[in-house]
């Protein structure tokens, strides 16, 4: 029989939305609880006190500062929550590699994240966070869909993966099936030239809106014009942070933000190793992030951008995240930074 999960994790799973789709899963919170012990464990042991690191997204291009505004014209089913016409905000990106651990030159392929922090957003969050009122989160990657489905194995994933064992890291293609196996491959082959020229996702989908108006959606950030870097031909460690640094350096980066609506039922809200097919479902196009010229490759917005931390649910309730891998981020993400904070001895 399974170890019961956490008291903590009990107390903080979220309920489901069964108009929306979602459905818990078997023994999900027994496996959310053993996901959040074994990467607790790893964290431990890989770091010493004082300079403990993310457990995924590890390793970060930079902290830039940004604006986020809403079209004055945005279709009025997507104008909910945040998507108010003509609204801005002050934002805050943080461009990363996905793989966790220590960090690994910039060539190597992987995914590619980007967090996005909006600033002085009215209203309560489904997370409150001291310290943190007004912040609003979305997290995106650069590939539409994910390695596995769910809490199932998601452990017994990271302790293969972590594992010295040759036997251990056979079990990863049985961990994950055929199409996890496939995405695992494209997800962790891909090389870019620019994290500012690169599209993102959420990946997993979300609610907009309120009562007999909330539909599930979900997000992207592509760039406003198609990118002109290219992979430099002997690339160094971080050429993705000098690439920024270069970009940013005398001009500007722009982002369209765009909001895919779930086009029927045959859209799992659960299923997130399949992407919604975008011809059936095609993203729309409702804000812009603009990034301007600034120098934020200095020793104090590093740190500062290290002690960072970005949350699904920290947003309007307009917002909630959906689906199982949403459902153990609730808990994961918020046991990570802690136990990575408390290890540091640093505020949020």
């Amino acid at each position: 029989m399974d170890d019961p999960p956490p008291a903590f994790v009990c107390a903080m799973y979220p309920a489901t939305d069964p108009a929306l789709g979602e459905e818990l899963q078997p023994g999900e919170i027994a496996e959310a609880g053993r996901l959040i012990s074994t990467l607790s464990e790893e964290i431990r042991r890989e770091y010493a006190p004082g300079v403990a690191r993310r457990d995924a997204h590890t390793k970060a291009h930079g902290c830039v500062k940004a604006e986020f505004s809403v079209d004055p014209d945005i279709p009025a089913d997507l104008a909910h929550g945040v998507f108010q016409p003509g609204a801005r905000y002050a934002a805050l990106l943080r461009y990363s590699n996905g793989t966790p651990g220590a960090p690994r030159p910039d060539i190597k392929g992987d995914m590619r994240g980007m967090a996005i922090k909006l600033l002085d957003v009215p209203g309560p969050r489904l997370m409150e966070t001291p310290g943190r009122a007004g912040e609003h989160d979305f997290i995106l990657i650069s590939k539409p869909y994910f390695f596995i489905n769910g809490t199932k194995n998601y452990a017994e994933l990271f302790q293969a993966l972590d594992s010295d064992s040759k036997l251990a890291k056979l079990k990863i293609p049985f961990l994950l099936g055929w199409r996890g196996s496939i995405n695992a491959w494209h997800m962790l082959h891909q090389t870019i030239a620019n994290p500012l020229e690169t599209q993102y996702y959420s990946l997993v989908p979300y609610q907009l809106g309120l009562g007999d108006e909330r539909i599930a959606v979900k997000y992207s950030a592509k760039p406003c014009e198609p990118g002109q870097s290219r992979i430099p031909e002997d690339p160094g460690m971080n050429y993705l942070r000098e690439a920024m640094v270069e970009t940013l350096g005398t001009g500007e980066a722009c982002m369209d933000f765009m909001i895919q609506r779930r086009a029927g039922p045959s859209m799992s809200v659960e299923n997130s190793v399949i992407a919604w097919s975008e011809a059936d479902a095609p993203f729309v196009p409702i804000g812009r992030i603009t990034i301007g010229p600034q120098n934020f490759n200095t020793p104090e917005q590093n740190a500062a951008c290290e002690n960072q931390s970005f949350n699904p649910w920290r947003v309007l309730p307009a917002h909630r995240p959906l689906g199982a891998i949403n459902r153990t981020r609730r808990v994961l993400y918020e046991h990570a930074s802690e136990l990575r904070r408390g290890m540091n001895g640093v505020e949020d």
